[in-house]
């Protein structure tokens, strides 16, 4: 799961960095507001958002463990008070100069990871806590590269973003984690079905990008190996050792609940509190808990039926951001950022991670703000203007 670090707590309640920048920028926001009014949320997100939070609040009147659940529905008013803040931000320029300082960061991760790599580490990290993490930023990453890169017809920056892609690719090998480079193939897909007339040419992007992966993967025989390893693991027969079989005892788990739960769920974020009930320390990979490792089979056992149908209308809503403006006429800046949005959320929702989780939330419900304020500046601002 990717989860950020505490920075400090108060009784049980835990806050990270990004909860505390999300204050911060809430209380600016807020104050701006006194002074010139609010401004509103597009109603094709706010409504989705609001079912969902009901449908949240519902099932955690009856969560056994309520602080949890309570944390549930506190999450769903951050990330969409942060989404709020963000969608003040309404011109291209800024929504690219978010996605270079993304690269940029995921740029220096990768060079020390190739670093540890080069001194012996199978899985390197960079700077992250675990290697998953790292592959999970380098794939998503690396997909919205690739949006900008097919997108972008001006040759010299066409340049500068396949030079990021193949650093992103390596970084996103690096990680040995295989569910992203999965996400990776169904973004990338999804990027050249959305790009209309240019589809073609999306698909053979796309195509090269695959082999070049391919490509680095066999002439690195570190790398090679760790990759075969990796994909080797599947033969295991226990599930201490294979992550697969581990995950399935997890989803089955996570079925029982929704059979004994089906409407209202076990209460929202309580899956990892009973889950250690009726699963060994062995079955969990060693650890103490596990979430379901499948967003809908979560919802499902959290938040039952209601809530997996509120979810799954929210999610249509976020893509629909997108997907929607991409269908008419857009200005080619516009249409690349639709496009890098679409590889984002594609990828995400390919990984089944619950979209109201602590660290990467933050960063889906940025995109998502930064999306809604673009869209808001379609609408007031003429084409000339966002160029």
């Amino acid at each position: 799961m990717v989860d950020a670090e505490p920075l400090f707590s108060i009784r049980d309640v835990e806050f990270t960095h990004p909860d505390v920048v999300v204050i911060l920028l809430t209380i600016i926001v807020m104050g701006r507001a006194l002074f010139v009014g609010f401004h509103s949320l597009q109603k094709s997100f706010f409504w989705p958002l609001l079912f969902f939070l009901i449908a949240t609040v519902v099932s955690a009147l009856n969560a056994s463990d309520s602080l949890r659940a309570a944390a549930g529905v506190v999450q769903i008013f951050e990330f969409g008070i942060l989404a709020w803040c963000l969608s003040l931000i309404r011109h291209p320029r800024h929504f690219f100069a978010v996605i270079y300082v993304t690269f940029a960061i995921f740029i220096v991760e990768t060079l020390i990871a190739s670093f540890q790599f080069a001194a012996g580490a199978t899985m390197p990290m960079g700077t992250f806590v675990g290697h998953q993490q790292f592959a999970f930023y380098t794939s998503f990453s690396a997909a919205m590269a690739l949006a900008l890169v097919l997108s972008e017809k001006q040759k010299g920056r066409r340049a500068v973003y396949s030079i990021i892609l193949v650093v992103l690719l390596f970084g996103s090998l690096l990680g040995q984690e295989r569910a992203p480079w999965l996400a990776f193939v169904f973004a990338s897909i999804a990027v050249a079905i959305y790009s209309g007339k240019n589809r073609e040419k999306y698909l053979i992007g796309f195509g090269v990008s695959v082999v070049l992966a391919a490509t680095l993967v066999l002439a690195i025989p570190q790398l090679r190996d760790a990759t075969v390893s990796r994909f080797a693991e599947v033969g295991n027969d226990t599930e201490h050792s294979n992550s697969l079989l581990s995950r399935m005892a997890v989803w089955g788990v996570a079925y029982k609940f929704f059979l004994e739960h089906p409407i209202l769920g076990v209460g929202p974020k309580n899956f990892q509190t009973l889950l250690p009930h009726y699963l060994t320390f062995d079955e969990m990979m060693g650890a103490e808990t596990l979430d379901p490792h499948n967003v809908w089979l979560g919802a499902l056992a959290e938040t039952g039926i209601v809530g997996f149908v509120t979810y799954v209308f929210l999610c249509f809503a976020i893509i629909r951001l997108a997907t929607k403006p991409l269908a008419g006429d857009l200005p080619p800046p516009i249409r690349t950022l639709c496009l890098a949005y679409v590889a984002y959320h594609i990828f995400w929702f390919t990984m089944s991670y619950h979209y109201f989780s602590k660290g990467s939330g933050h960063i889906h419900f940025m995109m998502i703000g930064l999306m809604l304020g673009l869209s808001k500046g379609m609408q007031t601002q003429p084409a000339k203007a966002l160029n």
